[in-house]
């Protein structure tokens, strides 16, 4: 069975437009698509698809649902193969529970009333479609086109109705269809169906056509609807909720029907009951910020507002208690003091943008203050406003609000009182409710405290003392392998420790005391079987936390950072226990922030460095202005390189095998290359070193490339003669595939780390020695290493701004997350467009152009958020990279194996160093193409090339390998980086594979000379072949006597 959660995860993320477009050719109308529907044959499209509501429906066969039944009917697949593909294109992992038989009965029962539910709602529709009176009514409430895609329904007059339908009358009694006496609880009514958030039929509210009371009638409780959970128009307002990031509430059905019918589709009401935290823990899953529309009645004798506005300042009140932020559109007053409500008073968008929207608490305070009359009714609403004030944690938005309340009621101090009393009066009450738990502990438990020791009433009346202390439970950690639970421990004077207790130094009694009497001056005194009766107490009143082992991006929807989380908008810091508290979402645990391990340096290194500590004012328009003045192009590239990192998961989800590009940083010693790798990590972290690949083992690049998720990981120091598993290790990590090892813990599975991070690579030679490695990455050269005074004035500007940590700038794009997610895949198909055309027949590699329109289709998407990089001139940036890359590719690719093939034929004695090529160290070097001077001595391959391209190509044929033809090996090796030039150089003559040596001209017992001839030979910089294609061919040597 897959959980819910996992399923609604899947459905969020799911673009249903995508999905249907690989088998439905779509055409845009408006808000919707349409075409012609799979499921039955058509000429005249009646198939259309809701990308607001993430559904789909044919009105011409009636077949209708979300992404996951498009998938089952589509691809003839079952519920769970259609989750599961959906999960896959989603980047969605699934974790699959057992069932147990008691689970699948329930599920089946559900089913089974949603298919009865479903069968009444198309009943219902067809007697719509053939009643005239009941059109006529519901097209004038609300539209032919609403109520056509409502599939608003008619129940007929005769109240025997429903017996007409092949379905159980249990079933229809269950949902309370049938009333006691058989008859059909609906009669001469139009129905309107109402739907859970994934489409199911759950209920129906029916408003009569004659003079029946009540008008609306809503169905009755049952397995899949209840009344006080469900929110009408959740199923169309989900989606646009989330891109809106608000959500508007109404008092009822028709009201919420009239808003959706003009277009503010992210509009939801309750039914016929308060809105209570079912409502609003709904609600949050997709916004914290809500908006009620409270009805206009006139107040009724006696009473100061009317019932609308009552129920708003109720329900308000709650929902900020439950942590949404709230405001209000309340429909103007009019001189007739008549009733109005939203399904009358907004008969277009244009009055519902016209109308105004205003803060909750200043709306509450217009509301009070006007009313009173006397210092007490002056005092009472200040303690209410003061209440709603108390909610807010922020002290510089409490500041800004007391500013505004002042001209209800004048003195700031007497508002921060208020406050601060309303703050205490909770307090108190929480500390009272925790006193009263104290005293049934005897009772309960058989144990008390007293002077702070556990003691407990023996059978002969004895006081008998337990031990020394006592503990506070904290938290119980929650993992599979290895739980955990921490307590405060305080002894009888007052001296306390936080311990974190493994679930093994709680099974007996000899670990448990060497665990607390290792802390210090706590003793236990008792047996195991106080200890027991003790644990009875703890593990029932410790919270459950989740530890989070990954920094950066979690899957259950927020920001982790090593002292807090980032969430709904805000920065949650940690607790002195390490301790995270959301309230839509559970306890979550920071080790590193944790008291028992915040000063052991050696532990939890990593975390501690990814911290928000919010101390720099910097903002990002100052900080990309500063890197792009450094860094130029590549600074440009690295920063959206940066901006599709933060988002790396949902970037991933829109490919097959969830690809996502390497940053390669390649220059000399000096260059700055590194530097920028570090300064783009300051936006994650402080004082972060990156590791040097030379002498770190692989499975400590595998926790450098997996402690983090939709953040930056910086490997530093890369040469193209790294062991063959390091090169496979970063092909890898492309994929996001991590390193795969045994994990004893869990009986000696094999598990595969993945790789959640954007990684950056950066070293003095081109990752070159794997093609396909060279393929996967962004690659960006960084030539100079000598620098103007003013450019290192600019450079340490920008090391002044990093100092502080960046994270409050990355804190600010993070708040983009619906955004992107809503808009990525489109972006990216866009993107790639424009960058196919911009190539045109010079795309080259499809992999590498893939690879540069990642950064480039973020910076598309947040375009908004950075003012100072325009998308268009990107994009030239963008595609002269992607040029240079296909250049150095094509030419490194082809040219790898000429090299490799000199570097064999050296080794293999066939080329002769002196004989066929030589190695000098030399100052000065004059070719055909160049007249260069250095100021220190470099080496220079001089390369016999006749002879070295006969073998090349004879090697070529007895291996069966592609060679280059002569004419293009040519062109290669005269465009490569190391090349030189050409000029004469003398070789030595080797016959047979022995020196040719001049006796002729030799002296009497000397040593002969050998014969040289001239060649023509080309000149490359050596240590650049070497930096390139990891080559050997022997050492360089000086030699006084000149070769030309």
């Amino acid at each position: 069975m897959i959980r819910q959660e996992i399923i609604d995860t899947i459905s969020d993320r799911t673009d249903i437009v995508q999905v249907i477009a690989q088998h439905v050719q779509l055409k845009k109308s408006g808000i919707r698509y349409v075409g012609c529907c799979p499921f039955h044959q058509e000429k005249t499209p009646s198939f259309y698809v809701f990308p607001h509501t993430g559904t789909f429906k044919c009105f011409g066969c009636g077949e209708g649902g979300d992404a996951i039944h498009f998938i089952e009917k589509a691809e003839n697949k079952t519920f769970v193969e259609a989750v599961r593909t959906l999960a896959q294109k989603a980047n969605v992992q699934i974790e699959e529970q057992e069932e147990s038989v008691e689970e699948k009965q329930k599920r089946m029962h559900r089913e089974a009333l949603w298919i009865t539910n479903k069968q009444v709602a198309d009943f219902y529709r067809k007697q719509f479609l053939d009643s005239k009176e009941a059109q006529e009514y519901a097209y004038r409430r609300w539209g032919k086109e609403y109520c056509t895609m409502q599939e608003i329904g008619y129940a007929p007059k005769d109240g025997h109705a429903l017996q007409q339908l092949p379905v159980k009358a249990e079933f229809l009694k269950e949902l309370g269809l049938l009333n006691r006496g058989g008859y059909d609880l609906y009669q001469n009514r139009v129905v309107i169906q109402i739907h859970d958030r994934f489409g199911h039929v759950i209920g129906f509210t029916a408003r009569c056509m004659d003079d029946q009371q009540p008008k609306y009638l809503n169905s009755s409780e049952s397995d899949i609807f209840h009344k006080s959970y469900v929110l009408f128009g959740i199923e169309d307002a989900w989606k646009t909720a989330a891109k809106q990031d608000k959500m508007f509430l109404v008092e009822g059905a028709p009201d919420c029907m009239r808003l959706q019918s003009i277009g503010i589709h992210n509009t939801v009401a309750a039914l016929g009951s308060a809105w209570n935290d079912s409502h609003f823990s709904t609600i949050k899953r997709v916004t914290n910020k809500v908006c009620f529309l409270p009805d206009a009645d006139p107040p009724k004798k006696g009473e100061t507002h009317g019932h609308g506005v009552q129920v708003v300042m109720e329900a308000g009140t709650n929902a900020m208690e439950y942590g949404l932020t709230v405001s209000v559109k309340e429909i103007p007053d009019t001189e007739e003091n008549v009733k109005q409500d939203p399904d009358s008073f907004f008969k277009n968008t244009n009055i519902f943008n016209a109308t105004e929207e205003v803060d909750f608490i200043l709306w509450m305070a217009d509301k009070l203050f006007p009313h009173t009359t006397t210092t007490e009714e002056q005092r009472e609403a200040i303690k209410e406003i003061a209440y709603l004030l108390s909610l807010i944690d922020d002290e510089t938005g409490v500041s800004m609000y007391i500013g505004k309340l002042t001209k209800y009621y004048q003195g700031k101090r007497l508002w921060l009182k208020a406050v601060d009393e309303e703050r205490k009066k909770r307090e108190q009450e929480t500390k009272k409710n925790q006193d009263k738990e104290e005293n049934d502990l005897n009772r309960k438990y058989g144990f008390y405290v007293d002077h702070g020791c556990y003691m407990s009433i023996t059978e002969k009346g004895s006081v008998y003392e337990w031990s020394n202390f006592t503990m506070l439970p904290l938290f119980h950690i929650k993992d599979n392998v290895n739980p955990k639970r921490l307590y405060k421990i305080k002894n009888c004077m007052n001296c306390e420790e936080i311990v974190e207790l493994k679930q093994e130094d709680l099974i007996s009694i000899s670990k448990f005391k060497q665990k607390v009497e290792g802390l210090g001056n706590y003793i236990w005194k008792a047996t195991e079987r106080e200890l027991t009766k003790l644990k009875s107490y703890l593990y029932e009143k410790t919270e459950t936390a989740t530890e989070i082992t990954q920094m950066g991006w979690q899957r259950a929807g927020f920001y982790a950072f090593g002292n807090g989380v980032f969430h709904d908008c805000h920065f949650i810091p940690a607790d002195e226990f390490g301790i995270v508290r959301l309230k839509d979402k559970g306890n979550f645990y920071l080790p590193s922030s944790s008291s028992i391990y915040k000063n052991d340096p050696k532990l939890f290194t990593f975390e501690k460095q990814f911290v928000h500590l919010n101390l720099s004012s910097v903002t990002l328009k100052e900080f990309t202005e500063q890197l792009f003045k450094v860094y130029g192009d590549n600074g440009r590239v690295g920063f959206c390189f940066y901006l599709a990192t933060l988002f790396r998961d949902v970037v991933t989800s829109t490919s097959a095998n969830h690809w996502f590009p390497i940053l390669n940083l390649f220059g000399p010693k000096g260059s700055g290359k590194s530097e920028l790798g570090h300064t783009l990590l300051s936006l994650f972290t402080i004082a972060y070193t990156a590791p040097n690949i030379q002498n770190s083992t692989p499975s400590a690049l595998n926790d450098t490339v997996a402690a983090s998720a939709n953040a930056l990981a910086h490997i530093d120091e890369y040469k193209n003669d790294l062991d063959v598993k390091i090169i496979e290790f970063l092909k890898g990590l492309w994929d996001g595939t991590g390193r795969t090892r045994m994990n004893m813990d869990l009986d000696k599975k094999k598990e595969t780390t993945a790789v959640d991070a954007g990684i950056i690579l950066s070293g003095q030679e081109m990752p070159t020695a794997d093609i396909a490695l060279f393929t996967r990455i962004i690659f960006l050269q960084f030539p100079r290493s000598e620098f103007s005074d003013k450019e290192k004035q600019n450079y340490k500007k920008l090391l002044d701004m990093r100092s502080l940590g960046l994270t409050h700038l990355t804190i600010e794009l993070l708040k983009q997350r619906r955004h992107f997610e809503q808009a990525w895949s489109t972006a990216f198909k866009e993107t790639q467009t424009n960058v196919g055309n911009a190539l045109g027949d010079a795309k080259g590699e499809d992999r590498i152009m893939n690879n540069w329109c990642v950064p480039l289709a973020a910076l598309r998407v947040l375009q908004s958020c950075i003012p100072n990089l325009s998308y268009d001139d990107m994009l030239r940036v963008i595609v002269d990279g992607i040029r240079k890359q296909n250049a150095e590719c094509k030419t490194n690719g082809e040219l790898g194996g000429f090299w490799n093939t000199v570097q064999y034929l050296v080794s293999d004695g066939e080329l002769i160093d002196g004989g066929d090529f030589f190695i000098r160290f030399l100052n000065h070097l004059k070719t055909d193409v160049a007249d260069v001077t250095w100021t220190e001595r470099r080496p220079v391959l001089f390369l016999q090339k006749t002879r070295v391209f006969n073998l090349y190509r004879k090697e070529g044929r007895q291996t069966n390998d592609k060679v280059l033809p002569t004419d293009a090996l040519r062109y290669y090796l005269q465009n490569s980086t190391a090349y030189l030039g050409e000029k004469v150089a003398r070789f030595d003559v080797y016959k047979k594979g022995y020196p040719v040596y001049d006796t002729t001209k030799s002296a009497p017992n000397k040593q002969p000379t050998r014969v040289t001839s001239a060649q023509r030979a080309y000149c490359f910089a050596y240590d650049r072949l070497v930096q390139i294609f990891a080559i050997s061919l022997g050492d360089p040597y000086d030699d006084s006597e000149n070769p030309f």
